[in-house]
């Protein structure tokens, strides 16, 4: 399992072989259609990234069963070099931002649209997260994307809880649904 932690003021550096950190990401991503790379993206000063970094890191010591395979890669970048990754499609627009990249960066999934769960930021559910990826890329499994999601699940629009229904006052309606409500569906 390869580790790194790309920030400005590393992202120069050069590994072992000589090559700067932001290459070394790119190639994990680049170069071999196996490789799983897990990326946060966070930005200096932003409250949400200062508390899911330290669970972030915490992984180090959390997948001690995946410490050999080098095809997983846990990453941690500053937002200023989201640009210099050639991961996506489109850069984050929010922090933190949190990524599963396979198939050469053809396949992108971010966090927050994953299957797990508990989704809170925490060691659990990103070591949940990442078992899962990693179960279905070994199993050879599809990443589901949003669009595959969103097919097969019915819109809960429209659908107000009977607690939601019983407050409202028909003699003072606010807003339009609540007086349409009024109007044709409530039953005296």
């Amino acid at each position: 399992m390869v580790f790194l932690n790309i920030n400005t003021k590393n992202y120069n550096e050069k590994n072992k072989d000589g090559k700067p950190m932001i290459d070394v990401l790119n190639d994990l991503i680049e170069k071999n259609s196996n490789n799983q790379v897990f990326i946060l993206y966070y930005m200096e000063g932003c409250g949400p990234c200062n508390e899911t970094r330290p669970e972030w890191e915490k992984l180090k010591n959390s997948l001690k069963k995946y410490e050999n395979d080098n095809a997983i890669a846990i990453v941690e970048i500053d937002q200023v070099l989201a640009s210099k990754v050639k991961d996506s499609k489109k850069e984050p627009h929010s922090f933190p931002t949190i990524r599963f990249i396979t198939n050469k960066g053809e396949d992108v999934e971010s966090y927050e649209d994953s299957n797990v769960e508990n989704k809170d930021r925490t060691i659990d559910s990103f070591v949940d997260w990442i078992e899962l990826k990693t179960k279905n890329n070994q199993t050879g499994g599809k990443i589901k994307t949003n669009r595959n999601r969103n097919k097969n699940k019915k819109s809960k629009r429209g659908k107000w809880s009977r607690k939601y229904k019983r407050s409202i006052n028909c003699r003072r309606p606010r807003g339009f649904s609540q007086k349409q409500y009024c109007k044709y569906s409530r039953k005296n």
